[in-house]
C-alpha cells in the first residue's frame, strides 16, 4: 500500500520542544488508521515531534473516552480524539479535536496532508483491529502463565457450588502451586447476599493458594480472563410447559453465554456443562456460539452418572465403589444413554483369589447376572437421583460437586494409567457418532490438559443398538428447536 504525503515543511523550533502528540482512537476505526499514519510520518522525520498512540477495542471506546474526557475537562464524543500535553509544564493537556482538526493543525505548521483515499483507510483500520486482537490475546496469555487461574461458576446460589469451592481451592485438583481467583456468578439479585457471605465463608477457609473469591451479578464481568467456567444452571420446566420451550430457553442461555466467553475468557478456556438437564444439548449449543475456545474444551460432565452407576455395582458386589473402574457412559448423559460394563473392573473384591491393590476381577464374571445387567441395572442408576433425593429431602449436590472436582483434575492432572473415564466431547465421528454432536464417549486424560477418545471399544450388537437410540435422542432434541420442529435426519452407522 502507497501512501503518499507532501514534503515537510519545518516550523518554528520552540512548537514541539516540550510537547507531545497523543492520538487515541478505535481500534476499527478508518480515520484513526489516517490520523496515526500521519503522526507516524512526522515523528520519523522530525526528531522534536513526540508521538504517544492509544488504540483502544471498539467495545471499550465509549467507558475510556468518557472517563478521560471526564478527567480533564472536555467535552467529546467521536474517534479518533487528539490532544497536545506540554510535558515540561504538566497539565491537563490541550485538545486538538477529531481527525478533521488534527490534519487543520498539521496543515498550518507543516504544510502537510494525507492523501490516503477511503478503500486504504478501510484496510489499515482492518489491519489494526487485527493487530490489536492478536495483541490483547498475546497480553492474556502472557499474564495467565503468571497470575492466578480464574475460575468461574455459574448459578452460585447452588449447593453444588458451596460443596465445590473447597474442593477445588486446595490444590488436590489443579496443582499444589496454583493459586486461583473464583469469580461466583449469581443468577439475580436476590442471590447476591447468600452467595456473598458464601463467598466470605470460603475466604474464612484460609487456604494459601485461594487468592479472591468475587461475586458477580453479569456474566460480561464474571467471565473476563477465565481459564475455567463451570456451569451449573439448571431451568426447572413448570407442568404447562411445552418440550419445545424448555428447549429453547436453555437453547437462548448458552447461546447467550457462548457470546459473552468469545468476547471476554481466554482463548485456552476449558468449560465443564453440568447438571440434571439436557446438558449435551447445552454443550452443543454453547459450542456453536464460542467460536473462538477450540471445541476440544467444551465438556459435558458425565461422571455423575457414571459414580452412580459405579455405587450401583458397589452395593451388589458389596466393594467400594471407589475401586469400580472403566465402567463407561456412552450417549446422551441425562437422557437415553447406555452404561457399558464389558471393560469394568473391580477392586478389592472379597473373593476365593486376591491380590494386592493393583488386582482386579472382571465385573460381568463377579455380577454373573445378563438380565440384572441388561434391564435391573440401568433402571436403578437412573433411580439413583430421585432416590437419594427423597431420602434426604433435597437434590443431591455434595456428589456432583466430587465428581466436577475429580474431572478437573484428570484433565489438568492427567488420568491414571489403565483406565478409562467417561466425557461428553464434541464428536469428530467416532463409533460413528456424527460430527459436531456431544456424545459420552470412553476417554483418557494426559497432564498436559488434553482428553483422548478411546477408540478400540468393542461394540456388543447391544451397545450398537443403544449407541444408535441415543444419537437419535439427541437428533431429536436439536431438532426440536427448529421451527418446523422436525429432528434432522441421516443415516447412522455404528461400527
Amino acid at each position: 500500500m502507497h501512501i503518499l504525503y507532501n514534503t515537510l515543511t519545518p516550523c518554528p523550533s520552540n512548537i514541539y520542544n516540550m510537547a507531545k502528540i497523543v492520538i487515541a482512537g478505535r481500534s476499527d476505526c478508518p480515520y484513526f488508521a489516517r490520523v496515526e499514519l500521519l503522526g507516524d510520518r512526522l515523528a520519523k522525520n522530525l526528531k522534536k515531534f513526540k508521538l504517544h498512540k492509544l488504540m483502544i477495542q471498539p467495545d471499550k471506546w465509549d467507558e475510556w473516552l468518557h472517563t478521560t474526557c471526564a478527567e480533564r475537562g472536555w467535552e467529546f464524543h467521536s474517534s479518533p480524539i487528539i490532544w497536545r500535553e506540554l510535558v515540561d509544564r504538566g497539565g491537563k493537556g490541550v485538545l486538538i479535536g477529531g481527525a478533521n482538526e488534527f490534519q487543520e493543525y498539521v496543515k498550518a505548521y507543516y504544510d502537510v496532508e494525507s492523501e490516503m483515499t477511503s478503500y486504504e483507510m478501510r484496510m489499515v483500520a482492518a489491519e489494526n483491529k487485527k493487530t490489536k486482537d492478536e495483541l490483547d490475546e498475546e497480553e492474556k496469555y502472557f499474564k495467565s502463565l503468571s497470575n492466578p487461574v480464574n475460575v468461574c461458576i455459574t448459578n452460585a446460589a447452588s449447593p453444588v457450588c458451596y460443596h465445590l469451592l473447597h474442593s477445588i481451592s486446595t490444590g488436590k485438583v489443579l496443582g499444589p502451586k496454583v493459586e486461583l481467583v473464583i469469580h461466583l456468578l449469581v443468577n439475580s439479585e436476590e442471590d447476591v447476599e447468600q452467595v456473598t457471605g458464601t463467598a466470605m465463608e470460603t475466604e474464612d477457609l484460609a487456604l494459601s493458594l485461594l487468592r479472591d473469591v468475587k461475586v458477580f451479578t453479569e456474566a460480561e464481568e464474571a467471565f473476563e480472563d477465565c481459564q475455567i467456567i463451570i456451569f451449573l444452571d439448571e431451568i426447572h420446566r413448570e407442568e404447562d410447559m411445552t418440550m419445545r420451550k424448555w428447549y429453547i430457553q436453555y437453547m437462548t442461555l448458552f447461546t447467550f453465554y457462548g457470546e459473552i466467553i468469545d468476547k471476554k475468557a481466554l482463548r485456552n478456556c476449558k468449560v465443564l456443562v453440568c447438571g440434571n438437564g439436557p446438558i449435551n444439548f447445552n454443550a452443543t449449543i454453547l459450542a456453536r456460539s464460542a467460536q473462538k475456545i477450540a471445541r476440544q474444551n467444551v465438556v459435558a460432565v458425565a461422571s455423575v452418572v457414571e459414580n452412580q452407576a459405579k455405587s450401583v455395582i458397589g452395593e451388589k458386589l458389596n466393594v467400594n465403589p471407589a475401586g469400580v473402574v472403566n465402567l463407561l457412559v456412552w450417549g446422551n448423559i441425562n437422557a437415553k444413554r447406555h452404561l457399558d460394563v464389558s471393560k469394568c473392573q473391580v477392586h478389592g473384591y472379597d473373593g476365593a483369589i486376591t491380590g494386592p491393590s493393583w488386582y482386579s476381577v472382571n465385573a460381568i464374571e463377579m455380577l454373573h447376572d445378563n438380565k440384572w445387567l441388561s434391564s435391573e441395572f440401568p433402571a436403578l442408576v437412573s433411580a439413583r437421583h430421585l432416590k437419594v433425593s427423597r431420602i434426604m429431602g433435597r437434590s443431591t449436590s455434595l456428589s456432583t460437586a466430587n465428581s466436577i472436582s475429580t474431572l478437573l483434575k484428570l484433565w489438568f492432572r492427567g488420568s491414571p494409567h489403565g483406565q478409562i473415564f467417561s466425557l461428553a466431547v464434541y464428536s469428530e465421528g467416532w463409533y460413528g457418532v456424527p460430527e459436531g454432536m456431544f456424545f459420552s464417549f470412553p476417554v483418557t486424560m494426559d497432564p498436559k490438559g488434553y482428553w483422548h477418545v478411546v477408540q478400540d471399544v468393542f461394540l456388543t450388537p447391544e451397545t450398537k443398538l443403544n449407541i444408535k437410540s441415543s444419537i437419535e435422542d439427541l437428533q431429536y432434541e436439536l431438532g426440536i428447536i427448529r421451527e418446523d420442529n422436525q429432528p434432522s435426519k441421516g443415516k447412522i452407522s455404528i461400527y
